[in-house]
């Protein structure tokens, strides 16, 4: 499998429909779209983690949610549950930036500009993000150094296979 990983810079006024239009998007070219709110990602290689694990879980038949993306989502927020994995990564009313993964290998580009998006993957950067989104307490975060902050997210992810 393969898919492409990016960030925009957006505000989302109404998830449910963006989320809509990004589905029907997905089904015209047979592609699967994650999308997240980017304060929950921790760098590119969090975003790339989770995919990877969510492909892995697919290919295995180990999957528990019904689809790659939302398999993504639960392991990008380091959840077991998917209503857990929305409350926690998915997109909100005001989101500004969004962590885009398309599965199976459709065009990001594509998808940027029939959205009306602007590519901006420094939404993706750790930096000045909180923890958590990710499930860490504002006392547990202080005792991280913040060049480790983009480690224990790639922590959650791994944690995920764990918990299932």
């Amino acid at each position: 499998m393969t898919f492409v990983v990016a960030g925009a810079r957006t505000t989302i006024e109404d998830p449910e429909s963006v989320l809509a239009r990004a589905r029907r998007w997905g089904s015209d070219h047979g592609a699967d779209v994650l999308l997240a709110d980017a304060r929950a990602v921790f760098g590119r290689d969090h975003l790339i983690s989770a995919a990877l694990h969510a492909e892995r879980a697919r290919s295995l038949a180990r999957m528990t949610a019904r689809s790659v993306a939302l398999e993504a989502l639960l392991y990008l927020s380091g959840r077991r549950q998917v209503a857990d994995a929305i409350r926690s990564a998915g997109l909100r009313g005001k989101t500004k930036g969004v962590a885009i993964v398309i599965f199976d290998g459709a065009d990001g580009d594509a998808f940027l500009r029939s959205m009306g998006w602007t590519r901006d993957d420094t939404t993706l950067d750790a930096r000045g993000k909180s923890l958590r989104l990710l499930g860490i307490g504002s006392r547990e975060e202080t005792t991280i150094p913040p060049g480790s902050r983009p480690d224990l997210a790639l922590e959650k992810v791994a944690l995920v296979d764990v918990l299932k």
